[in-house]
């Protein structure tokens, strides 16, 4: 028999394992149906535990899908020394493609469905993992709205996931990951030029003549992926 020190040990690893088998478990649910479509016990038979500890580990369904998309938020975060949308989106298309749905992340930014806190707090995390790095990007190359620039592209990747796991443009599933994340790096390098683009100007002092147009211009493409 196991003395009275290591009960209490034993107690807290099954705990840990119950808490971390909801948390995957809400995270598959949550990424393929979204909030409204999945129930604490749906979520409590994937992990194979009473979904009635939800409440106990997590404070509720809501606190749970913030947790959810929390832990997606860091699993994909950016690096602390800046963001590249080119490499960011490859492995974010990368791990959507693997699991087969957008995640909590992406699905609660899109979801009507979603509590209004679920909502928010996703945001919160979009914007302080890939916007506001974006951003701070964009500022160091000059652009004079750099936070709507990053929206702009973040905007573009939450659609192309969303897009690409839904089956619905057989294009966009078969392009490769990292060459919709070129796009999205040429469209990050464009973005200052392309900001201050006045249309109906002299195409000469367009976003083209500032290398923002179709050709290569070594002043932004050196160093793209």
């Amino acid at each position: 028999m196991g003395s009275s020190k290591e009960q209490p040990r034993g107690r807290k690893r099954d705990a840990d394992a119950t808490r971390a088998a909801l948390l995957d478990a809400a995270r598959e649910l949550f990424g393929r149906h979204g909030y409204a479509a999945v129930t604490l016990r749906d979520i409590g038979e994937r992990a194979g535990a009473d979904g009635s500890l939800v409440a106990r580990y997590f404070g509720g369904k809501a606190a749970l899908y913030r947790s959810a998309v929390a832990e997606d938020g860091r699993e994909s975060a950016a690096s602390p020394g800046g963001v590249a949308p080119g490499a960011y989106t490859a492995e974010a298309l990368r791990r959507a493609d693997l699991r087969g749905t957008p995640g909590p992340l992406v699905q609660a930014l899109l979801s009507q469905g979603s509590a209004p806190e679920v909502r928010a707090s996703a945001a919160e995390e979009m914007r302080d993992r890939l916007v506001s790095p974006l951003a701070a990007r964009l500022a160091l190359g000059g652009a004079d709205d750099p936070v709507a620039g990053a929206e702009v592209l973040v905007a573009c990747l939450v659609g192309v996931i969303s897009l690409r796991t839904s089956g619905l443009f057989d294009g966009l599933s078969r392009v490769d990951p990292e060459v919709v994340g070129a796009v999205l790096e040429s469209a990050a390098r464009a973005w200052p030029a392309v900001a201050t683009y006045v249309p109906g100007t002299d195409a000469s002092t367009g976003p083209a003549a500032d290398g923002a147009g179709d050709g290569p211009n070594p002043s932004v493409d050196d160093g793209a992926p």
